[in-house]
């Protein structure tokens, strides 16, 4: 089996969310989805927009079309 391997930057276009709020919601989220990715979905209360903006950001990075 292999596997794409891709460094991804945290950090939003969303002058809002800090580079440091977003590492700390990534990892938050990470946690909550038992590491997989598949899984991943916005925390819930205060981060709640923080979250989404560093989903959003994260799915767009990992996810790209292979040959790209």
């Amino acid at each position: 089996m292999s596997s794409i391997v891709r460094h991804v930057e945290p950090r939003t276009d969303d002058r809002s969310v800090s580079s440091d709020l977003s590492a700390r919601v990534l990892k938050d989220m990470l946690r909550n989805a038992g590491y997989t990715t598949a899984r991943l979905k916005p925390l819930a209360g205060p981060l709640h927009q923080a979250s989404e903006s560093v989903l959003r950001r994260f799915l767009t990075l990992t996810m790209q079309d292979p040959a790209q």
